[in-house]
């Protein structure tokens, strides 16, 4: 329970996601999911609701980091081989650029999944992400 007498509802570890809108390129991803795995800690200490929205919360925050850090190696990955090898000639963004844009598509789903993670969480709400299992 909080001071106020309402219960707590983990709506920060949800919020914490949107850290990925710090203006510089990249530190925003790594900060929103690290925020969103590192809140768990806290959160479940504060009763069973922000327990089980800090849990939501902290799966969501490690699959982006999982996935947003993976498709970054990869362009640098394709970008150091490409380098390496001297391609001649302008292939153009495809399909040389597939990761990069992938990467931009799961920051936008990110940011849509955080916003109504926070607005549930919000309304005391558990917070359920659809394919995902439930369990800390």
């Amino acid at each position: 329970m909080t001071s106020s007498g309402r219960e707590a509802t983990g709506v920060s570890a949800w919020a914490l996601g949107l850290l990925i809108l710090i203006p510089v390129p990249m530190l925003g991803a790594l900060a929103s999911g690290g925020a969103m795995i590192a809140a768990y800690g806290t959160l479940s200490k504060q009763g069973e609701l922000a327990k089980a929205n800090a849990a939501s919360a902290r799966r969501w925050g490690l699959i982006f980091l999982v996935v947003s850090t993976g498709l970054l190696v990869a362009q640098l990955v394709i970008g150091v081989v490409r380098l390496l090898t001297h391609a001649t000639g302008a292939p153009g963004f495809l399909p040389l650029g597939i990761p990069i844009a992938l990467y931009f598509v799961v920051c936008v789903v990110h940011v849509m999944v955080v916003v109504v993670g926070t607005m549930r969480a919000r309304r005391g709400e558990i917070v359920r992400v659809p394919f995902m299992r439930d369990g800390a």
